[in-house]
């Protein structure tokens, strides 16, 4: 009996203490992320109506500016402040305006203000190697660079102060950012953005850009920041039509994904570089409703919101000039293809030594990302362990990882053997394709990570009209909720397509779970359309076939089975709004969901065409004739003018019977060709010209003839 009670003692004492570890565990609380509820207004961006842009405005004597008192001004800026001390998530964000009002109406301000904005930087916590708990998000691209920007020019204003948080001078700060803000920048310019074509992220991107512009005062990286913004410009002109930008993209949300109208965040920065020509000359398009105008006009009238200004602000003081030559590319009404390769997938980091401990290792890992991929994941806890990570939200559940049971482990391995959900968090490598006309951006992520589990990647998209886009998801969750989440019915995928394109036809193929992987809760059944009646100009729903046209596009999706509307649901709807409260006839109405149920594959045919081709008519008529063959295992054979494709979910992707190509250099187009990882890029736009190199900060570009 006493060898039994020592057996279950041996037995027991594993027991006992991974047990003991998890509750202690479970005692360390994840920080507050964003200020509750009921602290809401404590925390605005705004007061008395008036917003945090509006106080710039009124600071540097704007005409159209409010007035503020002094009361109110100090008000804001504590609130500000106030965000920045209690480190909430996005605080970062916050910083950048925070800084420019001190800089550029310090003349303005009182002692007391000056002196908040002052011990606001000064008490901020800039990366996650400093100490201080908390649930800022440091690691993603965007993020990445508004914290080393902050730092680098508050250490610039304040060099010999002592930064209270880890004990640094200003001095000491500059250069410890500069290292971060010169990874940065060259990643960017020899892979490209990790957040690629994101009309959400490039707006907190281009803030810090801007405010590094404007304030640092070591002309050679300024010129390379300048390189970048170029760079970050000349995707977008590339990927957008008629000012309106939607694309494919590795991190959007519902919104984003809708239209122009309802989520592109840098719709006032393209209007203060091409606005107003491009929609001079849309307004004269006799294919265009004058709803569509109105809305076209309200779009350009979009003022900035205070990330943004930080942007338009140099533009208008002439810190920094758009290269004629990707104005041209942004303007430009002839029809063309454009391939371009962005971002690092896992196997891409360790390929150039991107994988390790030092800031611009983990910078590129986090960057993109990259957390739980097996390359990657015993990374991840060495680094998230040193840097006392564990009570940030985020990242959080990565400290049981640790338990003393699990020593031994090698999770590389385990996170090989099982497709876990998390490894679709990562944004990978993107190889987008783009068919641009003078009506309407067809774009897609060709073959991007397929059936991996998927988290805020938007892999196809056609760009038609201010309120109009089109695309196709597979849900994550059951299908019937998690509207407005991240991955969700709306954002991300639950399970990422096979997606190709050719010119102006895209085929997506999604193979339906049969069970849910680690990681997941629900799986579903369906995927769908969004196709909002509404917005169109006219609808056509035919079994498995619709027509739809809108400003002289037309557009055409074939499925491999019958498409149904579902009712119209407002908390579906909302989260494409967002929460957000738009012009009547810009909310969703009545049905806009068009879905595809049950089966093994769900297989989708979308090509587009416009007015200047063929009539509408014309297109229908082309489009009924084409050869359509849909293979129960996943295969689809679909032959109409741009040629015969076939593509299969295993990976057969041919056009006329030549393999397809499925990796794309940095940039393939008319307009520029450069491998990943070239020393120069060199843009011809047939008018003007310019040539970029990181290495030797130099930017040359053709001025205006």
């Amino acid at each position: 009996m006493i060898f039994l009670y020592v057996i279950a003692a041996v037995l027991g004492l594993p027991v006992l203490l991974t047990v003991t570890e998890v509750l202690l565990l479970l005692r360390q609380k994840p920080m507050q992320e964003l200020p509750a509820d009921e602290q809401n207004d404590a925390f605005s961006v705004s007061i008395n109506g008036k917003s945090f842009e509006d106080l710039y405005d009124f600071l540097t004597d704007e005409t159209d500016a409010p007035a503020f008192t002094e009361e109110e001004i100090h008000a804001l800026l504590f609130k500000q402040t106030e965000y920045m001390r209690c480190r909430f998530d996005c605080a970062d964000f916050r910083a950048q305006l925070l800084f420019k009002i001190y800089k550029d109406c310090e003349n303005r301000l009182s002692d007391t203000c000056k002196e908040l904005i002052r011990t606001a930087f000064l008490n901020f916590k800039y990366f996650m190697d400093e100490p201080g708990d908390d649930s800022m998000c440091y690691w993603s691209e965007n993020h990445q660079l508004l914290f080393a920007v902050a730092e680098y020019l508050a250490g610039q204003q304040w060099p010999d102060a002592v930064f209270t948080n880890n004990g640094m001078t200003g001095k000491e700060h500059m250069q410890k950012a500069k290292t971060r803000i010169d990874a940065w920048m060259e990643q960017r310019f020899l892979y490209g953005f990790s957040e690629y074509l994101s009309n959400n992220y490039f707006a907190e991107d281009i803030a810090p850009m801007a405010n590094f512009i404007a304030y640092a005062q070591d002309p050679q990286a300024v010129e390379k920041m300048k390189i970048i913004m170029d760079l970050l410009w000349f995707d977008v002109a590339l990927n957008s039509v008629n000012n309106r930008f939607v694309a494919a993209s590795s991190r959007m949300y519902g919104n984003n994904k809708a239209g122009n109208f309802y989520g592109n965040s840098i719709q006032s920065a393209m209007n203060v570089l091409w606005g107003e020509e491009s929609t001079e000359t849309l307004l004269q398009s006799p294919h265009i409703s004058d709803k569509e105008k109105d809305l076209i006009r309200t779009c350009l009238a979009k003022k900035p919101g205070y990330i943004v200004l930080c942007f338009t602000d140099i533009v208008k003081k002439g810190l920094y000039v758009l290269p004629p030559a990707i104005r041209d590319i942004a303007l430009t009404k002839e029809s063309f293809v454009s391939r371009m390769s962005c971002g690092l997938s896992a196997q891409d980091m360790e390929n150039e030594g991107l994988i390790g401990q030092q800031p611009h290792q983990i910078m590129a890992q986090m960057g993109a990302e990259t957390f739980t991929n097996p390359l990657v994941i015993n990374n991840t806890i060495q680094y998230l362990k040193d840097n006392k990570m564990y009570r940030n939200s985020f990242v959080c559940y990565f400290k049981f990882l640790n338990l003393t049971v699990f020593k031994g482990i090698n999770w590389q391995k385990v996170a090989a053997k099982y497709n876990i959900m998390p490894h679709g968090i990562a944004t990978g490598r993107g190889n987008v394709c783009t068919y641009r006309t003078a009506h309407y951006a067809l774009t897609t992520t060709v073959c991007k990570d397929t059936d991996l589990c998927g988290a805020q990647e938007h892999i196809w998209s056609a760009n038609i009209g201010e309120t109009t886009a089109l695309f196709t998801t597979h849900p994550a969750g059951n299908g019937n909720e998690k509207y407005s989440s991240s991955p969700g019915y709306w954002i991300g995928n639950g399970r990422r397509p096979q997606s190709v394109q050719h010119e102006n036809v895209n085929i997506s193929i999604y193979r339906i779970p049969q069970k849910k992987r680690l990681g997941e809760t629900a799986v579903s059944d369906i995927t769908h359309v969004y196709l909002p009646k509404d917005f169109y100009d006219e609808t056509e729903l035919l079994g498995n076939m619709v027509f739809a046209r809108k400003n002289g596009v037309f557009a055409a999706v074939i499925a491999d089975d019958t498409l149904i509307y579902k009712p119209y649901d407002p908390d579906s709807a909302n989260g494409i709004h967002k929460g957000r409260t738009y012009p009547d006839d810009c909310m969703l109405r009545s049905e806009f969901d068009l879905c595809r149920q049950g089966g093994q594959y769900h297989m989708y045919i979308t090509e587009l065409s416009d007015c200047d081709k063929e009539t509408y008519e014309q297109f229908k008529e082309r489009i009924r004739r084409n050869t359509v063959r849909f293979d129960k295992n996943g295969r689809v054979q679909y032959t109409t003018e741009a040629g015969n494709i076939c593509v299969s979910y295993d990976g057969e992707y041919t056009v006329n019977g030549i393999e397809a190509e499925k990796e794309f250099d940095r940039y393939d187009s008319k307009f520029c060709k450069a491998a990943r990882k070239a020393d120069s890029i060199f843009i011809d736009s047939g008018k003007h010209t310019l040539s970029l190199s990181f290495k030797e900060a130099k930017r040359q570009s053709t001025e205006e003839e």
